[in-house]
């Protein structure tokens, strides 16, 4: 989840471009990526990761691993809190498996003693190793305010699974708490929500109207009694008294007595072992207090203080764990599954509720590394910003505790709280699981499964048990263009194979749909579509031309559509801030911009062919027309002139009388970025034209395919269009990587796929099915989707792996990777030579 990645590229030409910066390096196989705009060569993806080197690298060598720590509290008191968090940490990475081919390595686990000086102590040891990447913890949120200044300092990143103080993040106003500091962040929540939900349950459930609240003097203690206290207040209660006890205090009947002066229907002390213990045991001896509603939060919510008689009859806060089957994107691992390895491993189950926390804190941390991280030789390189920055745009991420979103300063957790009551000391795990209260910011709820993305704006689909979720592929699959349309429809079904089941309902993806590659064609479709009020999303168009008619209406029904060979720009924006003429809201896309494209080969042709005068044809689709602007525009910017610009009908046979008229400029290159069959006459009838016989010919993706690459006019050709040199690019919610892709496809089809968008359509397809898991939850026997919540999601995507590589989803919906290759097509016999031939790279970069 998220969360926009931008990076200036810096060309001379009329669009000063910035386009979310994308890819991945998985392996020096995957293509094109380097520091350069652009390059002759071809060399590896290593440089194509998150982060911009201002805070420095750490270079791994080969055989070393990367290197985490865990700083938690795992002796004295609060050992019940670190240890489990200390173990979450262990099985996450155990689970994750290596990154890029390089191990993880945990360290020996670091005490924080919860305490300041713990945390200090023991971030001046994990500071002085340069190769420490980033560090879960700390358990408690006193030692985070001294370990955590010097974490960022050293450009470090902190996940805590367990500090819940808002001076530690924020006031949820806006506004930085006391104890923040950039490179912090937190899968636990913060305490304003706990404070708030204790409130409202003691004022507006138990209908109490007078309260008191003790704390320790410890940052996490006393926000939490102040957050109480404040929501209380807000709510129309009295706070009677608030005071502090010392941490190693016994005889807490002094402060106890100062509570009872202002005759408290309740008190809240929401602390640790054993301070805690001496005030339950204590209070009800206590003249004033003895019918006192005695109240405490997760920092009692343990075992070890559950088994003394004198909790009895209490009420504790803290964050909902019922995490039901909820699944760790990043490693497939449910809660189940978790607890299952937990208790094998340890001989008992966690004791406190922050396990789950630490276990996606660590996920989460090693997604960043993956992100941030190329190969360079034989080692590792990990950029410190490039870490950041994925963890500063995480949204929409499926964690064990449910949805995680990160926001401006750090809080990602779900704020999800419970309220417990405590019957009986001989039976602690009746009473974790007695719910008598449910909390959201949103208000309260009644079930775990009804934590997802979207607010109902754009209303909801429900899918009765035993029917399935319906979307849809509308793609050009007949005529002259299927080569382009049927590559992208097998790719949504193999996607939607590999996913499987959402919550348990099947996907249907429905009979594939025809945009015919034409206005019309999407129209006519996109009626069909809209037609069906269960459709969530679309996969599709395979044109620009057909998109233009078709988003429209998909948007205007709250749907989605996600393209993924759609690449004029008109449908997403100038990437300048400035819509394109047929934008819609809820418009996706996995493809390139064309505006990259236009950019590449124009550089190509000026700076690697040296060529200074160019002509450009297209067939006055959206696509064409866009393509060869762009081209003219960049080429303009260079240095060079454009001799011509002139358009064709799709159905043209004779190109003569344009050619002719190009011909008149005498260019040293001709650009004609269509489909077939116009480009096979333009093709064969270029060299017969005077004054073209030697212009170098050049075309894009529309005719980068079989059909046209085997005929002899075509030979010599230089032809830009999206780099597929995806490696052992793996999609982060299925698993299949690129190689697992062909090779289905081509066992099921008995070919590889003629059109470069194969990976595209895959990766657009799970980016759909992962935005409606988010944005679901179970009512009864039924799923529900709200429609807001999916593209909730896609605005947020961020950081995504996909077969394309890294997938960042801008305003406009330009998610794709913008690398762009060229290759000269040397020999109609050999298709497969030619499509591998690149002889030019291009990456948009700061």
């Amino acid at each position: 989840m998220n969360r926009k990645h931008l990076r200036l590229l810096a060309l001379l030409f009329s669009f000063s471009m910035i386009a979310a910066a994308c890819g991945d390096s998985d392996s020096a196989e995957s293509g094109g990526g380097d520091e350069s705009a652009s390059t002759s060569a071809a060399p590896a993806d290593d440089m194509d990761h998150m982060g911009d080197g201002s805070l420095g690298v750490v270079a791994v060598e080969a055989g070393a691993s990367i290197q985490v720590r865990s700083l938690n509290a795992i002796s004295g008191d609060v050992a019940f809190l670190g240890l489990p968090n200390q173990r979450g940490v262990e099985q996450a990475i155990a689970d994750y498996g290596d990154i890029k081919g390089f191990a993880v390595d945990m360290g020996t686990g670091l005490d924080d003693l919860c305490s300041a000086d713990g945390g200090q102590a023991a971030a001046q040891t994990i500071v002085a190793d340069e190769q420490v990447i980033g560090v879960i913890g700390t358990s408690c949120s006193g030692a985070a305010t001294a370990a955590a200044p010097l974490i960022s300092e050293a450009g470090m990143v902190m996940i805590s699974p367990s500090n819940t103080s808002p001076s530690l993040t924020s006031d949820q106003q806006g506004n930085a708490g006391p104890n923040y500091n950039v490179g912090y962040y937190r899968t636990a929540h913060n305490d304003l929500f706990q404070g708030a939900a204790m409130a409202d349950f003691v004022f507006n459930q138990l209908g109490l109207t007078t309260a008191a609240a003790i704390h320790d003097g410890d940052p996490y203690t006393e926000g939490l009694a102040s957050a109480f206290a404040n929501s209380f207040t807000a709510l129309g209660g009295e706070i009677t008294g608030f005071s502090a006890v010392a941490k190693e205090d016994t005889d807490m009947v002094p402060v106890l007595t100062e509570m009872a002066a202002g005759s408290p229907q309740a008190l809240f002390f929401p602390i640790f072992q054993p301070a805690g213990d001496f005030i339950a045991d204590q209070a009800p001896g206590v003249s004033g207090l003895e019918g006192t509603t005695l109240l405490a939060a997760d920092g009692l919510l343990v075992d070890g203080f559950l088994e003394i008689e004198a909790s009895e009859g209490m009420f504790f806060s803290g964050p909902d764990v019922r995490f039901g089957s909820n699944t760790n994107q990043s490693t497939g691992v449910s809660a189940d599954e978790f607890l299952a390895t937990y208790e094998a491993n340890n001989g008992s189950a966690p004791e406190a509720p922050f396990w789950g926390h630490s276990y996606d804190a660590t996920a989460l941390l090693l997604d960043a590394i993956e992100a941030a991280s190329y190969i360079d030789g034989d080692e590792l390189v990990i950029d410190r910003a490039g870490v950041r920055e994925f963890l500063d745009n995480v949204r929409g991420y499926q964690g064990i505790i449910g949805i995680i979103n990160c926001d401006d300063f750090g809080d990602c957790g779900s704020q999800k709280i419970t309220v417990i009551e405590h019957l009986d000391s001989g039976d602690v795990a009746a009473s974790k699981s007695n719910v008598v209260f449910s909390f959201a910011p949103a208000g309260s709820v009644q079930e775990a499964s009804t934590s997802y993305m979207g607010d109902g704006s754009l209303g909801e689909v429900t899918i009765e048990a035993g029917a399935s979720i319906q979307v849809r592929s509308l793609n050009a699959i007949s005529g002259d263009v299927a080569f382009l349309g049927l590559p992208n429809q097998r790719g949504v079904e193999q996607a939607i194979a590999d996913y499987g089941d959402i919550k348990g309902f099947a996907v249907d993806m429905g009979t594939g749909l025809d945009d015919l590659c034409s206005a019309d064609g999407g129209q006519a479709a996109a009626q069909t579509i809209v037609a069906d009020e269960q459709v969530i999303g679309v996969i599709g168009t395979s044109c620009s031309g057909a998109a233009t008619a078709a988003a429209p209406l998909i948007s205007e029904a709250g749907m989605v559509m996600i393209s993924p060979s759609n690449t004029s720009p008109s449908l997403t924006s100038d990437q300048q801030g400035n819509a394109g003429p047929n934008y819609n809201v809820g418009y996706y896309r996995t493809a390139h911009n064309d505006l990259f494209q236009g950019a590449a080969m124009a550089d190509f042709v000026f700076n690697q062919l040296g060529l200074t005068t160019a002509a450009a044809i297209h067939d006055g689709d959206p696509y064409t027309e866009g393509l060869a602007s762009a081209f003219a525009n960049s080429f303009t910017a260079l240095g060079g002139e454009i001799t011509g610009f002139s358009a064709v009908a799709k159905e043209d046979t004779d190109m003569v009388p344009v050619l002719t008229e190009m011909a008149a400029g005498s260019p040293q290159a001709l650009f004609f970025p269509i489909f077939q069959p116009a480009g096979d006459f333009i093709a064969d009838q270029a060299p017969g034209v005077s004054g073209l016989e030697g212009t170098t010919l050049l075309a894009a993706d529309g005719l980068l395919v079989d059909g046209f690459l085997e005929i002899e006019a075509s030979e010599g050709m230089f032809f830009s269009g999206p780099d597929v040199r995806f490696g052992s690019n793996t999609n982060q919610s299925t698993g299949v990587s690129a190689d697992e892709f062909l090779a289905t496809y081509e066992a099921n089809n008995g070919s590889a796929p003629e059109a470069p968008f194969w990976g595209h359509s895959y990766d657009a397809t799970a980016l759909l099915l992962d935005a409606i898991e988010a944005a679901s939850y179970i009512d009864g026997d039924e799923l529900v989707i709200d429609r807001a919540g999916v593209r909730e999601f896609l605005d947020n995507v961020r950081g995504y792996q996909g077969i394309i590589g890294i997938i960042n989803c801008d305003d406009f919906g330009d998610c794709g990777s913008q690398k762009i290759t060229v290759i000269e097509h040397l020999d109609s016999g050999d298709v497969a030579a030619s499509k591998s031939n690149v002889v030019f790279s291009f990456a948009p970069t700061s």
